[in-house]
């Protein structure tokens, strides 16, 4: 008995010793080869183990070490730990039991690698495969259970702690980025055939997640079989729940549902990273279930509901070997969806045009790397019986696109949408970037069209199209270098609304193009667009055509281009280069063409009458367009018998520019003066000496701030200008504006067949504008060139005139009102049309002519006129008028009121008593006969001053004798009636007791005669002057 007590204290002795010498006698270093070695045998990975290693067994076994870190067989890093703990009770060996009182992993890293796998993976896993190609684990899942099922009833866990957990992924390139970091989570698994549980906690943009959960049975979870398994999502922001079951050995590893809440849509976005503005939804959920096979994860049902809307989806995710790529399948069906109620229209457009620019770019610049699309399978399947979005419906729509193997395939089968239908295809190789593809559309209408992409359009239609496409690369110039295009689009019954068309013709309803039909052909990249079309304004059809180099276009390179618009009254055509990158238009040929020039007014709404030029126009010139500078060269224009070229410059500023040159061989002003059909010339003499329609002063304001507003520099010439039949040239003319001032210099003009020079200056510096003109002509016919200027058509004669006129006016009736300075005439060799003033003298009977007889009728010839005239405030005054005749001598004094157009003047003829030649002195010896000229200046009232003539009859008669002859017999016989009247008043006078003589002859300088001898005088009078005449003429 006391050996055997010996026995037992000696062995527990022994087995305390051993067990508090053992470490001291095991080596570290040896135990951590060991491991390292066994795991490159077993597994061909490569596990370091950087620090040291302590074991301890007083009271369990406990073991400690620091950067641990696991690669694969490539050398990737799949696992690395800072410190691992662990430890392990002794008196549960010795009943066969593990109790593992806990593990810790203080900062863990998990590397997961993205990319193609290692050849040692890929021989591995085709080994693999090969050897369970036979094990048929699909087909018998629980024989396979129960043979490998594993017991786990002697293990417990009573912690197992993770703190600062980091997921990362790292590409081939060798670029990481961490999916999860801060991860602290705690695993308790005290009876693998009881309860274990897990809570865990994870922060995320400020957010802490809170995760727990709980597994029924661990042990038939592991071994296959089906166990209970609650995992709780918190956080303020979002709440999820998956309820399911869990059976890792089982073919079906994992079937649940789950349930998620966003209470706050726009925290959740922000916390997210997203733009709060972007959705227009208060609160979302999302619900279904999930089944998870070994290599299959199932989402039979899906449901996002945002605020009162619901998307149902299915999806199926295969899991493929290392070898192959993972494939996803996705079905998304919407009976309705209303984008417009989720979106917000503002942050919406903002978005689109953001991702516009950026999508822009990309293009331009770096294009997409699509390289991702090789990580994976897809196919999609997307139905929906209505779409809305931007107040459109897209309705019964069907696509499906596929990603097999790199190969992909976008089909849309159906899309009702903006009034029509739309099917596409596109199908390409992510690899080669290789595409192809259709675009079938008919009956979209044109303004849905514009409103799906934010926009309004001012055209209206119906669009359809079929296009068929090739390409490689990605951005504009690979696409362009390497790609095709071919197709045509239509337009038909089109509309186009624009106020400015209305403002063309404002008398007729003009604001919209109708009935637009256009045809758009492409035959490929290398060869223009060809565009025809037609549509209807004003009420005229009008046809257009055009070409646009498409190529050019897509590559942003000068695009040449073509417009041609042709109608019943007009012909425009534009062809050039049109340069997008600097808004510019070059080496373009313009050409206008009317046959009708009358007809074209007309039609655009102009009043037009009898006097409108009606003259076919031909127009052409190169212009190039530019953003500064912008020039017209090589200009043709022929109007009529009018011909002329130039060149005009403009340059664009803050004050544009606008310089150049315009040459005529023949400028015809002739339809622009009556007779809109008539040409310039002889036989157009009848046309020129028609009456003058009598009008008042234009009161239409005339604008002249916009010289403030532009600078000139211009030069005109005409070898000939033609006025009726007048024809003069040559006329050379400047025109230049600076600083608002306007300055015209006749530098060489020959007008009204004279010749001269002047110059006209307008500065609208001030309001109203002054104005100034200053000439000097000579040589001139002198009735067109009074006729036009004041409206006096009755003096004729060739002469010239001086001018050194001011004005200041807003309209022309404000110009002559403000017209100043002073102004000399003088003619040769000339008429006085529609008036005989030896016959008036003649035939002196006290008539009014009213208004200017015809020129063929009456006519006062003259040797010499000359006069002077001063103007203040629009009333020419004149007082030294000197005409000389072979009968009689003229001269006058008078104004003539230019703003009421009336003349009041007083010419006093003196019948000559002697031809002493034309050039005798103005006072020479004669009857002095006064004649009154006023009323309108185009019909006065032009009458013998008989008051002024028997002002003093005896200054009349001794004239008479001092003629002699006929002069003589005319004052004797005037004596002798004046006395045989006197007689016979004195005879009338004794009867009546009335001396008659006294009352109608009075005395010299008694003006107080009464009604009775105003109403007897005049028969003495026209005695009087009759018995002047037959003496004076011989009658």
């Amino acid at each position: 008995m006391r050996n055997i007590v010996i026995s037992i204290v000696s062995a527990i002795i022994v087995v305390v010793l051993a067990i508090l010498l053992l470490p001291m006698f095991l080596s570290t270093d040896y135990l951590k080869a060991q491991v390292v070695n066994l795991v490159k045998d077993k597994t061909g990975m490569t596990l370091a183990i950087g620090g040291d290693v302590s074991l301890s067994f007083i009271t369990g076994v406990k073991l400690n070490t620091e950067s641990v870190s696991l690669e694969d067989q490539a050398g990737q890093p799949l696992f690395s730990v800072r410190e691992l703990d662990f430890g392990l009770a002794l008196s549960p060996l010795l009943s066969g039991k593990a109790d593992i009182t806990g593990i810790t992993l203080d900062r863990p890293v998990v590397t997961i690698t993205t990319g193609a796998p290692s050849p040692a993976e890929g021989q591995q896993g085709q080994t693999k495969a090969a050897d369970g190609a036979s094990a048929q684990t699909d087909t018998a899942p629980a024989a396979s259970g129960q043979s490998g099922e594993i017991d786990l009833s002697a293990l417990s866990i009573r912690r197992l702690s993770i703190n600062d957990a980091q997921v990362v992924t790292i590409d081939q390139g060798g670029h990481a980025q961490n999916i999860v970091s801060g991860l602290n989570a705690t695993v308790r698994i005290p009876d693998f055939n009881g309860v274990s549980e897990i809570e865990a906690t994870l922060p995320y943009k400020g957010q802490s997640l809170s995760i727990a959960g709980k597994l029924a049975n661990t042990g038939r979870a592991i071994n296959g079989q089906s166990s209970r398994l609650d995992l709780n999502l918190d956080s303020e922001l979002i709440k999820a729940t998956i309820e399911g079951n869990l059976a890792y050995k089982n073919n079906q590893i994992f079937t649940a549902n789950y349930a998620s809440n966003i209470g706050n849509v726009k925290q959740f976005m922000s916390w997210l990273g997203l733009s709060p503005d972007l959705l227009d939804v208060k609160a979302a959920s999302v619900k279904g279930s999930v089944i998870a096979r070994k290599k299959e994860i199932r989402l039979p049902s899906l449901t996002v509901s945002l605020d009162k809307q619901q998307l149902n989806a299915a999806a199926r995710l295969f899991i493929a070997p290392k070898t192959q790529r993972p494939a996803i399948r996705l079905a998304v069906d919407s009976s309705t969806l209303n984008i417009d109620t989720l979106l917000k229209p503002a942050a919406a457009a903002n978005a689109q045009g953001q991702e516009a620019t950026s999508q822009a770019q990309g293009t331009a610049g770096t294009p997409p790397d699509l390289s991702i699309l090789n990580d994976f399978n897809a196919t999609l399947d997307f139905r929906s019986g209505r779409l809305t979005y931007k107040g459109q419906s897209l309705r019964q729509v069907k696509l499906l696109a596929q990603n097999i193997n790199g190969k992909l395939g976008i089909n849309l089968k159906s899309a009702n949408l903006a009034k029509g239908n739309v099917r596409a295809k596109l199908s390409g190789d992510v690899n080669q970037l290789v595409w192809s593809g259709s675009l079938t559309a008919n009956g979209l209408g044109v303004k849905q069209i514009a409103k799906l992409v934010g926009q309004t359009s001012p055209l209206a239609g119906k669009l359809s199209a079929n296009i068929n496409f090739a390409a490689q690369g990605l951005t504009v110039d690979e696409i362009t270098q390497k790609g095709n295009l071919a197709g045509e689009i239509t337009l038909t019954n089109g509309q186009y609304a624009n106020p400015a068309l209305q403002q063309a013709v404002p008398k007729r309803k003009t604001g919209m193009l109708r009935k637009i039909s256009s045809r758009i052909t492409i035959a490929n990249l290398d060869d223009p667009i060809d565009i025809k079309g037609s549509f209807n304004w004003n009420g005229d059809t009008i046809q257009y055509s055009s070409t646009i180099g498409l190529g050019e276009l897509l590559s942003n390179a000068p695009v040449p281009a073509s417009i041609s618009v042709e109608g019943k009254r007009f012909a425009l055509a534009l062809a050039g280069k049109l340069d997008p990158a600097k808004s510019s238009l070059s080496g373009s040929k313009l050409t206008v063409e009317t046959k009708s020039s009358k007809q074209l007014l007309a039609w655009l709404g102009r009043d037009v009458n009898r006097g409108t030029p009606n003259l076919p126009v031909f127009f052409s010139g190169q212009l190039d367009l530019g953003a500064n500078k912008s020039t017209l060269k090589n200009m043709t224009l022929r109007m009529g018998q009018t011909n002329g070229s130039g060149n005009i410059t403009y340059v664009a500023g803050t004050i544009p520019a606008i310089s150049g040159s315009l040459a005529f061989d023949k400028l015809d002003a002739t339809p622009f003066m009556g007779d809109g059909q008539q040409s310039g010339g002889a036989k157009n003499r009848q046309a020129a000496n028609r009456p003058a329609t009598p009008s008042g002063w234009d009161k239409s304001p005339i604008d002249f701030s916009g010289l403030n507003s532009i600078k000139a520099d211009l030069a005109f010439s005409a070898k000939s200008l033609v006025a009726r039949d007048i024809v003069m040239g040559p006329v050379q003319l400047a025109v230049k504006i600076d600083n608002g001032q306007l300055s015209t210099a006749l530098n060489q003009i020959s007008l009204y067949q004279g010749k001269g020079n002047g110059q006209i200056t307008v500065d609208a510096r001030s309001k109203p504008a002054k104005l100034a003109a200053q000439f000097a002509l000579s040589g001139m016919n002198m009735r067109p060139f009074l006729t036009d200027t004041i409206g006096m058509r009755n003096l004729s004669g060739k002469g010239g005139v001086t001018l050194d006129l001011t004005a200041q006016g807003a309209s022309q009736a404000a110009i002559i009102r403000q017209l100043n300075g002073t102004s000399k005439l003088e003619m040769r060799d000339g008429q006085i049309n529609g008036i005989n003033i030896p016959r008036m003298l003649r035939s002196l009977r006290g008539n009014i002519l009213d208004g200017w007889a015809s020129a063929d009728a009456q006519s006062t010839d003259f040797s010499a006129l000359t006069a002077s005239f001063v103007f203040k405030n629009g009333i020419a005054s004149n007082n030294d008028l000197n005409m000389l005749s072979p009968l009689l001598r003229l001269s006058g004094a008078g104004t003539i009121n230019l703003p009421q157009m009336t003349i009041n003047y007083k010419a006093i003829p003196k019948v000559i008593a002697k031809l002493k030649g034309q050039g005798g002195p103005v006072d020479a010896d004669g009857i002095p006969i006064p004649i009154i000229i006023e009323g309108k200046l185009s019909q006065p009232r032009i009458y013998p001053d008989i008051p002024g003539i028997l002002e003093n009859p005896q200054a009349i008669l001794k004239s008479l004798e001092q003629m002699g002859g006929a002069g003589k017999d005319a004052s004797k016989a005037i004596q002798k009636i004046e006395k045989n009247v006197t007689k016979e008043l004195q005879k009338q006078s004794d009867k009546l007791g009335v001396d008659l003589n006294q009352i109608l002859q009075p005395q010299k300088g008694n003006n107080n005669g009464n009604n009775n001898e105003s109403q007897q005088k005049p028969k003495l009078e026209e005695q009087l002057l009759q018995g002047l005449t037959k003496g004076l003429f011989g009658n």
